[in-house]
């Protein structure tokens, strides 16, 4: 029986060469944020609440615009309606529920606005073919989840633009199977009437891992066949309501949308902590909690820690900061006695790019 071999290459030249979208040069940077997002592709136990990441600490979050006006990933000349970002895990090791997602904007709204737009879960099509030898894993198709939220709620402020999270009325069940998380939204560019929003993203070339790429199947024995598959990690949908691939199709820059999805992960094989890198959290005891909660976790090497106690909209509470915390476990004590009884997310984050975030529940 022949034996699979896969490579992995970058991306393919002459396939950008036929992008009707890509601008001739990279867009400028007109807007920059302070980054407060982390990595992603963790496990979990039972129950907690994750809001997955993919955007290192030590990254900048910009807006990107073309001299012809507007921004990359919102309303532009280009009359582009959707932006989504592909997920992945474990299917074989646990089933995960979408909650909600957080997402950053930026731009320019006028305090009456009258426009909105749809954040959406959507399943993950199957292979597009380009040709016999070349495919794309997957696009956006069927979206199962879905809250429409007003421009003027998304954060956009005069000075400061913050992040923002946004809850689904009503969640879909457990899910098992890869899926996109992204908006779109109806406008006519010439018709803005001063509102200009955009997604935020990781700069141009700024993606923490190799995930846009081109994976290559070929037989040990020397077949000059291959099928060739790009891996898609983000898509914008153009005003022909097609999705198209952003780095070979779109617009060339190799990055992240900050929009990420919050989740409570289910059925764990004997899954005890979450990790992610130098991190790991064992959770928090007593949970449910009235007056005081423990957050235990562990370092492989010494870093600053963050825990961050917010409601279920994102409004932070409570924030405690240590530096250069040692390597081994730990139990950081929160005080919940002054909350009102319900569910809270805590967010634990590590100055070397790490974060996972969990769901307490206070009784009274």
């Amino acid at each position: 029986m022949k034996k699979i071999f896969l490579l992995i290459s970058c991306a393919l030249p002459g396939l950008m060469a036929n992008a009707q979208h890509t601008a001739p040069t990279y867009p400028t940077p007109i807007h920059s944020f302070n980054n407060n997002t982390y990595s992603t592709n963790r496990t979990t136990g039972v129950g907690d609440t994750i809001k997955l990441k993919h955007i290192a600490a030590t990254d900048t979050l910009t807006l990107y615009d073309y001299s012809s006006g507007g921004y990359v990933t919102g309303t532009n000349n280009y009359n582009d309606m959707g932006f989504a970002e592909r997920y992945d895990f474990n299917s074989a090791d646990s089933s995960i529920v979408v909650i909600g997602v957080m997402a950053q904007f930026g731009g320019k709204i006028t305090p009456a606005s009258p426009k909105s737009i749809n954040f959406k879960l959507w399943n993950v099509s199957g292979p597009v073919n380009v040709s016999q030898t070349l495919i794309y894993s997957g696009f956006p198709v069927n979206s199962f989840d879905t809250i429409t939220v007003p421009v003027t709620k998304l954060g956009i402020g005069p000075t400061v633009d913050t992040m923002k999270t946004f809850l689904f009325p009503a969640p879909t069940g457990k899910l098992l199977y890869s899926f996109y998380v992204g908006y779109d939204m109806s406008y006519d560019f010439t018709t803005l009437n001063g509102d200009t929003i955009g997604l935020a993203t990781s700069m141009k070339g700024h993606r923490t891992s190799p995930m846009n790429r081109i994976d290559t199947v070929r037989s040990e024995f020397g077949d000059t066949f291959a099928v060739n598959t790009i891996n898609v990690v983000n898509a914008t949908q153009w005003s022909d309501n097609i999705w198209h691939e952003n780095y070979t199709q779109n617009d060339s820059i190799f990055n992240n949308l900050a929009i990420y999805p919050i989740v409570i992960i289910n059925n764990p094989t004997g899954i005890k902590s979450i990790t992610r890198n130098n991190l790991s959290l064992y959770g928090c005891y007593p949970n449910p909690t009235s007056d005081l909660a423990n957050i235990h976790f562990s370092l492989v090497s010494t870093t600053d820690v963050t825990i961050t106690l917010s409601d279920m909209n994102g409004k932070i509470i409570s924030t405690l900061h240590d530096n250069n915390v040692a390597p081994g476990d730990h139990t950081t004590p929160i005080t919940t006695a002054q909350l009102a009884a319900g569910n809270y997310i805590y967010f634990i984050h590590t100055s070397d790019g790490a974060g996972i975030a969990s769901q307490l529940t206070v009784t009274r």
